[in-house]
């Protein structure tokens, strides 16, 4: 008979999940609680349950007889995947842990417990007053947000205290827990921000997905408009990365599954860890490192969730696999899309488009993750071109709206 896996969000990003776990023989039940999702076409059995409803999805889980449970490039979504794995006996990260990392105010101090270093930072009722008292001995600049956000929503980089009302204001209607933070900002000494997409297997990282995470001003800072690998850091800035990543998953607990890192370094060679989820990153990110490794990651995903050892085709050491880069579709301001226009170099080195939007559509300026409305995938015969075409101004794909 074959093994049930539940899986948790059925959008157009997690469908890849969905049917890859049919390919890999898994009978697949889908909880998602938006009507018209597309994963619901082709999974075996759907309901009609919110990914957050913890208890809901454990009696899916109860009544369907899982044996394994994914939260695929879902952030609200990962606690729901650990309380039932826990209730179940499953592979998967303990419930309380999985809060340490989904949670920000819990996920900084679970890092000041470890030994990491963590900003200065101050817990805010989203249901108090705003009180500027409360920030006072924080250091210029400050960013507000929500606990539970993902995505950049309700998050805010404050440079003048002026603007500290709004900023609050704007994390507090973003907020499901009510628990805001506001935290100094940590300039990093590299270009990029810098991603990691693992997958862990008996307690180890099998697959360093180590990327660069590249923000796009013109729209927002904050956001990663693109993608690109190797990461560009001296080596001892990598040998920091690797250690740190490896002590923070041992520290985790987690014996299978996926973990989603974000992290920057400092110019007196301080690492900091700025979100860390255990599931898979979005935009795409498991696909875009199974093109680097040569192997499936999403399948080596799915299988860590059922408790087996992925195949050791997806696993990626961080250092070799050649040069890409992944770009976000999206425009810096709104209006109504003509087309998609590559740059030559980019043009040159793509493998595959996702487009998730097409001409005559309304877009909007991409002020948080769910305003892109595609990927494109490039492969470059070199360093030196990878560089120059993702590290361009605009980046390596634009948005032609209509006038």
């Amino acid at each position: 008979m074959a093994k049930t896996l539940l899986l948790l969000g059925g959008s157009p990003q997690q469908v890849i999940a969905i049917t890859t776990a049919r390919d890999l023989g898994y009978r697949t039940v889908l909880c998602d609680y938006l009507p018209d999702n597309p994963g619901q076409h082709e999974a075996d059995v759907f309901y009609l349950v919110s990914t957050t409803d913890k208890d809901a999805v454990l009696d899916v889980a109860r009544k369907e007889n899982i044996d394994g449970i994914v939260a695929y490039a879902s952030d609200p979504a990962a606690p729901t995947a650990a309380y039932v794995s826990e209730a179940l006996g499953l592979a998967g990260i303990p419930y309380d842990m999985a809060l340490n990392f989904c949670e920000k105010h819990k996920f900084r101090t679970f890092l000041a417990d470890n030994g990491f270093n963590v900003p200065g930072s101050v817990e805010l009722d989203a249901d108090a007053p705003f009180d500027a008292s409360l920030v006072e001995g924080l250091t210029l600049p400050i960013i507000v947000k929500p606990t539970d956000s993902s995505g950049s929503k309700g998050v805010t980089v404050v440079r003048d205290l002026a603007d500290l009302p709004a900023a609050f204001e704007d994390a507090r209607e973003r907020s499901r827990n009510r628990v805001l933070v506001a935290e100094e900002f940590i300039e990093r000494a590299h270009p990029h921000v810098i991603e990691a997409e693992l997958t862990v297997s008996d307690g180890e990282v099998s697959t360093w997905g180590l990327i660069n995470s590249i923000r796009d001003s013109a729209s927002n800072p904050l956001l990663p408009a693109a993608y690109s690998y190797p990461l560009e850091l001296t080596q001892e800035q990598k040998d920091l990365v690797y250690d740190q990543v490896s002590k923070l998953v041992h520290a985790s607990g987690m014996t299978y599954g996926s973990f989603n890192i974000e992290m920057i370094i400092t110019e007196d060679g301080r690492l900091y860890f700025l979100d860390a989820g255990p599931r898979n990153g979005g935009n795409m990110l498991p696909d875009f490192i199974s093109m680097i490794a040569g192997g499936d990651v999403v399948a080596a995903t799915l299988r860590a969730a059922m408790g087996e050892t992925p195949d050791a085709t997806a696993a990626l050491d961080g250092k070799s696999g050649g040069s890409w880069g992944l770009a976000v579709m999206h425009t810096p301001e709104d209006g109504i899309l003509d087309h998609m226009e590559h740059t030559p170099a980019a043009a040159e080195a793509l493998v595959r488009e996702v487009p998730l939007a097409e001409p005559g559509d309304e877009v909007h300026r991409f002020s948080t993750c769910d305003k892109g409305f595609g990927f494109a995938f490039y492969h470059f015969p070199n360093e030196e071109t990878k560089q120059e075409t993702m590290n361009a101004p605009g980046g390596p794909v634009i948005a032609v709206l209509q006038h």
